[in-house]
């Protein structure tokens, strides 16, 4: 296949190009118009797939409302197709190692929503990449046999930690914390005292300290959450962590920056203008150079219109540079280097975004096969 466009994004600008296509690599870049047979996107907008670190998607497609659960297999494959109309070709599913049983949320669970996306990953039953990103509550050791079990057979691609120790981090006050569960999740008080309970004791720094030790040495990604100040950071920054998702504040992201982590924050701030739990808007964090990358986090269809909304709210910041916050560098974050970028040799994660009302994803090319289309034209694509 040969898809060309006048605006291909390409080295960090929109040009007429086209990209040559072969068993699923971008085998060639030329001139556009070089080849009578290419499909002619026109001005249609050619971008790298998006590559999404972080979204909690998952939970809501197997329980969209309360006590209302669908079948495990059944929610991944649905929500596999909702990402490649959101343009989303490498998905990592946020998947929580703790014990809350009020939310739903236990080590066993999540064992099996990882060897279930795993086990459909490697069968290709999926359109895009589907990946893990486990998630590790401090205060919930007790979820460590399962995750070490995950780690051990090489099902997790990249580790976060998480601290919600009542009275820090997301909630800044326990009452806070105590309010979101009673009103988001409907919770007893009883539920509620037990939650603060738990989170409330001592944090086992060894126990910590030995989980990222291993998950180094497998080369895994590792991540913060909701880091709140410098002291806290450094102490992760001292165990491996380089990357520091959804800091604070700016000067806690700042900080991260300048010891040389990453930042990742959510595209819904970006879209909505401001975080729905009453923490920094992501705006001011990009507006300061304090965001290094996007996540869709709990939307994933925001992840697109949010790389417009940063450059049109930034003249400072341009469309392409935009675009690279949800490419290039979300995957070289986590150590991929064959996507993220049109460039010979690299995978054919390609979209073709129309951007003339609200953006949207006309095609997704996932390994040089369209997944998604509402174009008549590519519907031949194999």
């Amino acid at each position: 296949m040969i898809l060309q466009s006048k605006r291909v994004l390409i080295n960090g600008e929109f040009i007429p190009a086209s990209l040559h296509i072969e068993n699923g690599i971008i085998a060639n870049i030329t001139e556009y118009g070089s080849d009578s047979k290419a499909l002619d996107m026109g001005d249609l907008l050619v971008t790298p797939g998006i590559v999404d670190l972080h979204s909690d998607a998952l939970e809501k497609e197997i329980e969209p409302r309360p006590n209302a659960h669908f079948p495990l297999e059944f929610a991944c494959r649905n929500l596999d197709r909702k990402l490649a109309m959101a343009g989303i070709t490498t998905m990592y599913h946020a998947i929580g190692f703790e014990e809350n049983p009020n939310k739903h949320r236990n080590a066993k669970l999540a064992r099996e929503q990882i060897e279930t996306l795993s086990s459909m990953q490697a069968n290709n039953l999926f359109l895009v990449d589907n990946c893990i990103h486990a998630r590790f509550e401090i205060s919930s050791l007790e979820s460590l046999e399962e995750l070490y079990y995950c780690l051990d057979n090489n099902l997790v691609h990249i580790l976060s930690i998480m601290d919600h120790t009542p009275g820090q981090g997301q909630f800044k006050s326990i009452e806070s914390l105590a309010n979101y569960y009673r009103k988001h999740h409907g919770w007893s008080e009883q539920s509620v005292q037990e939650l603060l309970d738990k989170r409330g004791q001592a944090k086992d720094w060894e126990a910590l300290k030995k989980l990222l030790q291993r998950a180094k040495a497998k080369n895994i990604a590792l991540l913060s959450h909701d880091d709140d100040c410098k002291q806290k950071l450094d102490t992760l920054l001292s165990l491996g962590i380089h990357i520091s998702e959804f800091p604070l504040s700016l000067e806690v992201a700042q900080y991260a920056l300048s010891k040389g982590s990453i930042t990742g924050m959510g595209a819904p701030n970006v879209v909505r203008g401001g975080s729905q739990s009453g923490n920094v808007s992501a705006q001011d964090l990009i507006k300061e150079g304090a965001c290094s990358y996007l996540c869709s986090d709990y939307h994933p269809n925001s992840m697109l219109l949010a790389v417009f909304e940063i450059a049109k709210n930034n003249p400072h910041i341009p469309l392409t540079q935009a675009f690279a916050m949800v490419t290039t560098t979300p995957a070289r974050s986590v150590g991929l280097h064959d996507r993220g970028e049109l460039k010979e040799g690299f995978k054919a994660d390609i979209l073709v975004i129309d951007d003339s009302y609200i953006p949207e994803v006309c095609v997704c090319i996932k390994n040089g096969r369209s997944v998604y289309s509402s174009l008549a034209q590519l519907s031949k694509i194999a």
